[in-house]
């Protein structure tokens, strides 16, 4: 059963064909080394749960994706955008995430041996780790077949 593996290949595949994508890891983020400028926008897959039934095995993912904040100098001109480029960077992994799931749920590569299952579920963050990063943080499950024999 190596499904798994085509799951988290396939995702590390479509994303690395983006470009505003330089990096894709998987595993713990404490693992990864995140003050390498030149690692980013980085996404980071995490397999949060698996859930084993009859017929089915379904895997609970999170994807983090990220990028460095930039700040200006300048003054502050805009009071909605601010002196940075957060905003950029959330739109750019939003763009980012929305391929990934458009890629997912329309891509025959993918139908057969595993599936996406609903939507996914984003949540904006910013400077959650200690060297100015932003972007999403992405929830969604894949249904793969449960081939197990009973034997």
């Amino acid at each position: 059963m190596n499904t798994y593996f085509k799951v988290i290949d396939d995702i590390k595949a479509s994303l690395i064909a983006e470009p505003f994508c330089n990096t894709v890891t998987q595993g713990d983020i404490y693992e990864v080394d995140l003050n390498k400028i030149t690692i980013f926008p980085l996404a980071h897959i995490m397999i949060e749960s698996i859930d084993i039934q009859t017929n089915q095995i379904s895997l609970g993912i999170s994807i983090l994706f990220m990028d460095i904040v930039d700040f200006s100098k300048d003054s502050v001109v805009d009071s909605l955008r601010g002196n940075d480029n957060e905003m950029d960077v959330i739109n750019n992994m939003l763009n980012l995430a929305a391929r990934l799931q458009a890629v997912m749920s329309r891509s025959n590569s993918y139908s057969g041996t595993y599936e996406l299952a609903g939507s996914f579920s984003c949540t904006p963050f910013k400077e959650r780790f200690e060297n100015n990063l932003s972007g999403l943080s992405c929830d969604f499950t894949v249904n793969l077949s449960n081939n197990m024999t009973k034997c």
